[in-house]
């Protein structure tokens, strides 16, 4: 693997040229921005680092851009899994340097979308172009998917896989790199994430804002019973709402590995100026294998400096639920309407989006010869985890292809996505090309 290795040191300046490319050219999917432009580029920057039939599929969304290398039709293929678009910006004022100037800092490359994906799928494309010109390009085939509208709920990804995807119809594996590794920087290795189910409740009790005094008492306030609705859907920490837990499937080897993985409770809590956690389970148990019902917002009545005292007529809140497997989206979404309209049945309860578990088992034999690869890369082993804290649309491949899928993150823990100043520290994306480059050597030995 030297070779390989010397390989990526050798080009490392030309990937960093072709990523700052891909960086400076807004994609927002969110509104829009550079969306027009930025599939055309990574088609470009597919084709001239040796993939093959380099083609958009159209959506009612924004396109996906599909590329493959194939060496032999009994080889074991790979689809590696990206996203080309990012998040709004935000305030300008925020950054250190602007979001789309793509700027080396202290060891880091700041940039919207450094991590958060461009930096990590185009590990897998500079890792490809690496083998080739060592000449060390494995028995395998490598396809890779990139679509423009993760950040925007994959619309046009979940047309795509429903719709006989026959690109990928053979895929053996699906591998994602996206998120942060975890925070002592050891390499990731995770099987499956949570899922995710958004809710809004509204409610309008009279026709408009009333005097409290002259209508306090007699007249309903929005705001007091929606906060009582909400209430009771909790006890502590502990969700109320009939058999939001019945479909929950962990294994022991699942709750084994989370006991493995790392943490530092105290130190957390030190980092986020909290007192106390929310949960008397250990830390990971409780984030990763434990659903969750989280409130987001609530607005209703004043909201102004002082004091005005009136009844609010109208009061809204909006939640999210992360999921764990094997909870349906769709199902948990009929008991929370179930509980709400039980409560109070002039609430409004509306879906607003959702994203369903995934878990790979861990003995899916790809998992072998890929943390293998990290421990070559990193000089340590990897941490394992069953499942990410967060949602990914990588869980539709698993839905709908009914195939392995591995997430690895190459980003720095601190990378800040979706945050200003969002960086991906350069040891991280040269180690995410060697890793992927490892793993595809390792993988027909498996």
């Amino acid at each position: 693997m030297t070779a390989v290795a010397d390989t990526i040191d050798d080009r490392i300046d030309a990937y960093r040229e072709t990523l700052f490319e891909l960086l400076a050219q807004p994609s927002v999917s969110a509104t829009g921005e550079g969306m027009d432009e930025a599939p055309a580029l990574v088609e470009s920057i597919l084709t001239d680092h040796g993939f093959d039939s380099v083609r958009r599929i159209e959506t009612s969304r924004y396109p996906l851009v599909y590329a493959e290398s194939i060496v032999d039709d009994d080889a074991p293929t790979v689809t590696f899994y990206g996203h080309y678009d990012v998040q709004p910006p935000g305030e300008e004022a925020l950054w250190e340097t602007p979001a789309f100037e793509p700027t080396v800092r202290d060891g880091s490359i700041y940039a919207r979308g450094s991590g958060d994906n461009k930096g990590q799928f185009l590990a897998h494309v500079f890792a490809h172009d690496a083998l080739r010109s060592a000449d060390r390009e494995p028995d395998v085939n490598v396809k890779l998917l990139v679509e423009g509208g993760e950040e925007t709920s994959s619309v046009g990804l979940r047309e795509y896989l429903e719709d006989e995807p026959t690109e990928i119809a053979d895929s053996d594996l699906v591998y994602v790199a996206d998120g942060p590794m975890h925070p002592s920087r050891r390499p990731t290795l995770i099987y499956g994430n949570r899922g995710l189910l958004s809710v809004q409740l509204d409610l309008r009790t009279a026709n408009t804002d009333l005097h409290s005094g002259n209508f306090g008492g007699p007249i309903p306030s929005a705001t007091n019973e929606l906060i009582e609705v909400t209430a009771s859907m909790f006890d502590g920490d502990r969700v109320t709402i009939d058999g939001f837990r019945d479909a929950i499937a962990i294994t022991d080897a699942d709750r084994a590995l989370v006991e493995s993985i790392p943490v530092d409770e105290a130190a957390i809590k030190a980092e986020l100026d909290v007192d106390e956690l929310a949960s008397e389970m250990p830390y990971y148990e409780r984030l990763l294998l434990e659903p969750t019902l989280t409130v987001n917002g609530m607005e209703g009545g004043y909201q102004g400096d002082d004091q005005k005292t009136i009844i609010p007529h109208r009061a809204t809140v909006k939640f999210d639920s992360r999921l764990v497997p094997d909870q349906d989206p769709d199902e948990v979404f009929e008991l929370i309407e179930a509980h709400v309209t039980a409560q109070n049945p002039a609430v409004e309860v509306r879906k607003l989006g959702s994203f369903p578990p995934m878990k790979t088992p861990l003995d899916t034999p790809a998992a072998e010869p890929l943390a293998a690869a990290m421990t070559d890369v990193w000089d340590v082993d990897p941490v394992e985890m069953p499942l990410l804290g967060g949602s990914l649309p990588s869980a539709y491949f698993r839905t709908e292809l009914d195939v392995p899928v591995l997430v690895v993150p190459y980003a720095n823990p601190d990378q800040g996505n979706h945050s200003p100043n969002e960086h991906l520290d350069l040891d991280c994306f040269r180690n995410g090309i060697e890793t992927t480059a490892r793993f595809l050597e390792r993988l027909p030995e498996a």
